[in-house]
């Protein structure tokens, strides 16, 4: 897999880019997102963007981001039906991660189906799988954030954490574990 790429810009379009890294050109699908950053990247500058490789039997595409998170929700989107690497680019480059996480979690539906190329049932879609997804994300990070290094309930806490990946809820896991 390619995670990343740092390099300089050879070309930039509003949807594609041309990055140069060790005399090789890597062509890169791009959000309008990566576009402002690649945009606001001086002449020569090295700029680096998260990269998410896509195999199809004819091809493989390159599409890249601006941030970590923006390629964490590419690849949530991708494994929605109905979503493919071209809708999952449009639809983050027509709302921010963090406007598609608040449309997702108030299931702001109409805000989801502004963008172009998504209809009703796809954004119904969208809310539907990724809802329970996110949730269960942000109690891992919670989790997580009280486990100190070096603490002595650290094994308790990692356990805890497991029982909820499982899909237990937070104070089952650790009723379970104590």
């Amino acid at each position: 897999m390619i995670e990343q790429i740092t390099g300089t810009i050879l070309h930039k379009s509003p949807t594609f880019c041309v990055l140069e890294n060790s005399g090789i050109g890597f062509g890169i699908h791009i959000t309008l997102n990566a576009f402002e950053l690649l945009d606001s990247t001086a002449a020569g500058e090295p700029v680096v963007l998260h990269t998410y490789l896509h195999v199809r039997e004819d091809a493989l595409q390159l599409y890249g981001f601006a941030s970590a998170e923006e390629k964490h929700f590419f690849k949530l989107l991708l494994g929605i039906s109905g979503v493919g690497p071209r809708l999952a680019q449009a639809i983050l480059s027509g709302m921010a991660p963090d406007r598609l996480r608040e449309a997702i979690q108030l299931e702001d539906v109409a805000s989801i189906t502004r963008i172009p190329g998504v209809g009703k049932k796809t954004a119904q879609r969208i809310v539907l799988e990724l809802k329970e997804k996110l949730k269960s994300e942000e109690k891992i990070e919670r989790i997580q954030e009280k486990i100190a290094p070096g603490s002595a309930n650290r094994q308790a806490m990692e356990a805890v954490l497991a029982l909820v990946a499982l899909g237990y809820k937070e104070n089952e896991a650790e009723k379970a574990v104590r």
